[in-house]
Order: structure tokens, then C-alpha cells, then sequence
């Protein structure tokens, strides 16, 4: 599974909606909760509750669901390709200055090629490091990984 999430994403100003922010100026941390939802061009991720905390590097979202909406649901637009990367977790990480995005228990993804479902795969955690063009997947208390990936079509068929 390859996947280059879209260049443009990570200069654009990053936008929320949440039923309460908590903005804490000393330590550069906004906690937001109740149905929050952000996004940063085609970046989504909607959860419970999201802190957002601002790093000399750049900044990191840490989402995570509640006994409400326990899984925390995150989207993105490959660059370059009618493709988009959707996953889901209890917990979701994203480093935007390392590009890096961390879906921790029960964790799956979905890969949609012109809409449709091309590639998914499922574990304890997995790890998208938009950088290295990079998926790693680690299973759970089996020790087991789970998914399936479609062949590409080949060009000019």
C-alpha cells in the first residue's frame, strides 16, 4: 500500500468545530471535546475529544474517542491520484511537521481508489508516515494483521 497524502495539506490554517475549546496559552495546548471535527485541506479527523499542542517543530493532534463515539475517524486525499486514505481508531495521532499519523487500538484503514475500496488493512496499531511513503502495521493480543490490497490496473488499460 502506497500512500503520498496530498503536498498542499500541511500549509494549510488548520479549522475546527467542537462543543467546548480550552485554550491553555502557557503550555500551547487547546483541548477541544463534544463532536469535534478537524480539518486541514483534505486532512479530517473527527472525535471526542482532541488536544491540540503546538511544538517547536510544528504541532500534534491527539484524538480520542469516548464511551459515546469510541473510534475516532480520520480522512485524507492522496497527492496526485483520485485516491483517499480513511482510518479509524480509539486513539489517533497526527505529527504534522513529521507527517506522520499513528491510529493506536483497534486500528484499520481503508484505501479508495476513485471511490470504491481498493486496499484495507486492520491491527492493534498502525503507523502512515506520509514522508516515507510508509505503512506499518502491528497486530494485537494475537500477535495477527488482517487486510486485503486490489492490484493496480496497468497504465493504458
Amino acid at each position: 500500500m502506497t500512500a503520498q497524502a496530498e503536498r498542499a495539506d500541511r500549509s494549510q490554517a488548520l479549522q475546527f468545530d467542537a462543543g467546548q475549546v480550552r485554550i491553555d496559552g502557557k503550555r500551547g495546548v487547546q483541548l477541544l471535546t463534544g463532536a469535534v471535527e478537524i480539518r486541514q485541506g483534505t486532512m479530517l479527523i473527527r472525535a471526542e475529544r482532541v488536544e491540540l499542542r503546538e511544538t517547536a517543530a510544528g504541532r500534534l493532534v491527539v484524538a480520542e474517542g469516548s464511551a459515546q463515539a469510541p473510534l475516532v475517524q480520520f480522512r485524507q486525499k492522496r497527492d496526485d491520484v483520485d485516491e483517499w486514505i480513511e482510518g479509524q481508531a480509539q486513539r489517533v495521532e497526527y505529527d504534522s511537521a513529521a507527517q506522520v499519523v499513528r491510529l493506536l487500538q483497534r486500528a484499520q484503514v481503508r484505501v479508495l481508489r476513485a471511490g470504491a475500496l481498493a486496499d484495507q488493512v486492520g491491527g492493534e496499531s498502525i503507523v502512515y508516515d506520509n514522508a516515507r511513503d510508509l505503512f506499518e502495521v502491528q497486530g494485537g493480543g494475537s500477535g495477527r494483521v488482517r487486510g486485503s490490497i486490489t492490484p493496480r490496473a496497468e497504465a493504458g488499460r
